[in-house]
């Protein structure tokens, strides 16, 4: 038992076909803070990077033409789905597992629907095989599919950026390193 009180949210979700890391929390803020690009809670001008690692249709390498217009310029995956997205933080070719396919961790700042497996269909590609490993410097670790763990406070705020907020006993907020909301990492079947 998590000993939790109150009710969890989920800070972002994966979709069906999606496996990896989903964090929950009892603090809205945190939500806010890690699913927005524009919180005026981060302390530079970034956002929170979310790291996968995809398995994609098609051969490419660092130098595809597809590839460098995800990391140099984004693409447009509909205006009903958020129009152009920002340029991959990171795109790194890991292997060919096949001769018609390649395996890609990409990091991105941004958090449209389905966006990855958007991005990848823009250029031509689509997602065979999608998973998240990173949620800022927050990573699965050893946990193993289906399990999950209480973070500590510390996690929090180093992987997350968050000061853990507490209830200050008069109903409001108080601020306080170490202490307080609670927030769970969990990988999804």
């Amino acid at each position: 038992a998590t000993h939790i009180k109150s009710k969890l949210h989920a800070i972002g979700r994966l979709d069906a076909d999606t496996t990896g890391l989903l964090l929950f929390t009892n603090d809205g803020g945190l939500v806010h803070h890690v699913t927005n690009p524009t919180s005026s809670t981060h302390s530079s001008s970034s956002s929170i990077k979310k790291t996968y690692q995809a398995t994609i249709m098609g051969h490419y390498n660092a130098t595809s033409p597809q590839i460098q217009t995800l990391l140099q310029q984004g693409v447009d995956i509909g205006s009903k789905y958020g129009g152009m997205t920002k340029p991959a933080d990171n795109l790194l070719i890991l292997s060919h597992p096949t001769a018609k396919s390649t395996c890609v961790e990409i990091t991105i700042s941004e958090g449209k629907n389905r966006q990855i497996r958007r991005m990848f269909h823009a250029i031509g590609s689509g997602v065979l095989k999608l998973h998240r490993c990173c949620v800022g410097n927050l990573n699965l670790g050893n946990l193993k599919e289906g399990e999950w763990r209480v973070l500590h406070n510390r996690e929090v705020e180093d992987g997350l950026g968050w000061t853990i907020r507490t209830l200050d006993g008069n109903g409001g907020d108080k601020k306080r390193k170490g202490s307080g909301k609670e927030n769970i990492s969990r990988r999804k079947k």
